[in-house]
C-alpha cells in the first residue's frame, strides 16, 4: 500500500524501476525484498506503480532510445544507404521535424508511377528552395555537423 501521503514506499518505487529496466516480474520482486511473486504482481498493478514504471520507462526512452534513434535515422541518409530506404527517411524526417506538408502526397513512395515521384521530386524541390530563401533572409547560420559533445552524444 502506497503510505499516506500518497507517494510509494520504498519497495514499491524499487518494484516499479526494476521492472521498467527490465520487464521481468521475478527480477522486480527480487530487488524490491518482496517474499513472494504474486505480491509483486499486486503491486505492479497498483495505479501509482504503473504511473511510476511509465515515467521511468518514458525517462529511459528520452535520455537513452531517442538519441540512438536519431543516430540511426541520420545514418540512414547516408549516400551509400539504398535509394528506397534514403526516401522514406527523408520522408519520414520531413514529416516529424517539419510537420505534415500542405499537398503532400500521401500515396506511399513505393506505389507512384514515375510521372507522380516526379512530381513530388519537383514540389519537394521547391519547398527546399524556398526554405533556404528564408532561411538566408532569417540571416541564420547553419550548422552541416553540430560539434559533438552535447547531452545526447
Amino acid at each position: 500500500m502506497p503510505i499516506k501521503s500518497g507517494e510509494l514506499t520504498r519497495q514499491e518505487r524499487l518494484a516499479a524501476q526494476a521492472y521498467a529496466e527490465t520487464g521481468d516480474k521475478r527480477h522486480a520482486t527480487r530487488m524490491a525484498g518482496y517474499s513472494h511473486i504474486n505480491t509483486t504482481h499486486g503491486v505492479l498493478a497498483r495505479p501509482g506503480v504503473q504511473a511510476e514504471v511509465v515515467r521511468i520507462q518514458t525517462q529511459i526512452l528520452l535520455t537513452e532510445g531517442l538519441p540512438l534513434a536519431v543516430r540511426a535515422h541520420l545514418d540512414l541518409l547516408d549516400p551509400k544507404t539504398p535509394a528506397g530506404a534514403r526516401v522514406q527517411a527523408v520522408k519520414l524526417m520531413y514529416d516529424r521535424v517539419l510537420g505534415p506538408e500542405k499537398g503532400a502526397s500521401d500515396k506511399d513512395v513505393s506505389t507512384m508511377t514515375p510521372a507522380e515521384m516526379a512530381e513530388e521530386f519537383a514540389r519537394l524541390t521547391r519547398e527546399a528552395a524556398d526554405r533556404a530563401k528564408l532561411i538566408e533572409a532569417t540571416d541564420v547560420e547553419v550548422v552541416e555537423d553540430p560539434p559533438r559533445g552535447g547531452i545526447f552524444d
